[in-house]
């Protein structure tokens, strides 16, 4: 080792030497011997341990620095988050009212329909034949009626006349018959034939109009062959409708949710073939927590998402309040009415519900994590006041996202013990690092 140094030369220009390595603790001696005094391991010890009590001493002087948050006013909204789903109000089963076999199944799942389409047809050879049956019987019912019109009427009308002129010639037979006995010109015998004859007479004439009577119209034939034609109805109008009941339709607007059946499958009546959610207003379900009940009222607004497409938000409205709780599951059905739904929203698709419940403008705040024993009936912070931490009660209002309302206990601008500083506690020391929120 060299020891540089600089000496005045001849011509007073500085020039540097180099002195050796010996001669170094002749002209240092006190230098090299305190050197060799420290790095002793007595000394070396005193030395460490009197740096930690100065460290320790400096450190107690000056306050640890914390993350605070200052007490401060905003916008505050309270609100209750649930899971839903989408609720059809109108869903149909449908199925078939006659047992047959299935001939053709016109949708699937997923399609739209429309009012009065067919969807299922089943076989109907059968039922059409029926049909043809019924409608030859009409025909036939409806000739009796025209019949009993146009022609038994006019024969008993003829029949009545022919009847009275009958009736006519017998009651002056009678008369003739019965002055000529009384003249004594005809035995008395002739008088009781010319009798009898007008009684023949007479019952004739009662005959014929009571067939008139029955002809005509509220006549007992005519009654007949009404109540015939209207059992050729009936029995039309049924066979009808079992032709009818072999096509499956469509009740209204929609979309098909399930198909629970294929051509060729032999079907009973009431067997149920389809699930149809029909066009209509439509609602969400959603099962908040038991604790969130006396926060919520019929018509608050909430703002919900599908989960498909959770960038795209959506208006609904409370419109219903279960009575009861589940108490299995410990929450509430709340359904939500969406005046205007987003076309991409299908029924039983899985959505987010954010329900506002409660909002103050301009509200003086502080945040969730820096409230201890925030559930309790005497929440606490710890406020930074003079450079330490106090322990402050506070109490508090509604309750956000991330912050709730201070309504007393604080002011406006306080500096308070940030919620990441958790090992600090009351009577600390403490200096405020302001940024955290």
């Amino acid at each position: 080792m060299v020891v540089p140094v600089s000496l005045l030369n001849t011509r007073g220009t500085a020039r540097p030497l180099a002195w050796p390595k010996r001669h170094a603790g002749l002209i240092f001696p006190s230098v090299t011997a305190s050197y060799r005094a420290l790095f002793r391991p007595r000394n070396l010890i005193v030395a460490v341990a009197g740096f930690l009590a100065l460290w320790f001493g400096v450190s107690r002087l000056v306050p640890d620095a914390v993350d605070a948050v200052l007490v401060e006013r905003r916008d505050l909204v309270q609100s209750v988050v649930a899971t839903g789903r989408v609720r059809s109000l109108s869903r149909a089963r449908l199925g078939a009212d006659v047992s047959g076999t299935v001939d053709r199944v016109l949708v699937r799942e997923g399609d739209r329909i429309r009012p009065g389409q067919v969807l299922v047809a089943l076989e109907d050879r059968e039922a059409r034949a029926q049909v043809m049956q019924a409608r030859a019987a009409m025909a036939l019912a409806e000739a009796a009626v025209a019949g009993m019109g146009e022609v038994r009427e006019a024969v008993a009308a003829a029949t009545v006349r022919s009847a009275e002129v009958a009736l006519a010639k017998a009651e002056t037979d009678f008369e003739r018959t019965r002055r000529l006995v009384e003249a004594g010109a005809s035995a008395a015998e002739q008088l009781d034939l010319a009798r009898q004859s007008l009684e023949a007479a007479r019952s004739q004439r009662d005959i014929a109009a009571a067939q008139l009577r029955a002809a005509a119209g509220g006549g007992s034939d005519r009654r007949g062959v009404d109540a015939g034609l209207a059992q050729a109805m009936g029995a039309l109008a049924l066979a009808e409708a079992r032709l009818a009941n072999t096509r499956i339709q469509s009740p209204g607007s929609g979309r098909v949710l399930t198909r629970d059946v294929e051509p060729g499958d032999a079907i009973q009546a009431g067997r149920i073939l389809l699930t149809v959610a029909l066009d209509g207003p439509t609602q969400l379900v959603a099962v908040p927590d038991e604790k969130d009940v006396s926060r919520l009222v019929l018509g608050q607004t909430a703002l919900a998402s599908a989960d498909p497409y959770p960038d795209q938000s959506f208006v609904a409205r409370v419109s219903y309040l279960a009575p009861a709780i589940d108490p299995e599951q410990g929450t509430i059905e709340v359904r939500l009415d969406v005046d205007s739904a987003p076309p991409y929203l299908r029924p039983d698709m899985t959505v987010s519900v954010q329900i506002e419940t409660a909002r103050r403008p301009a509200a003086l705040t502080i945040p969730l994590a820096a409230i201890r024993e925030p559930l309790s009936t005497s929440p606490w912070v710890l406020l930074i006041e003079e450079g330490r931490a106090v322990r402050r009660e506070v109490k508090l209002g509604i309750r956000g996202d991330v912050h709730a309302e201070l309504l007393a206990g604080l002011a406006e601008g306080d500096r308070i013990v940030a919620g990441s500083a958790r090992g600090v506690v009351a009577g600390d020391r403490v200096r405020a690092r302001l940024g955290s929120r």
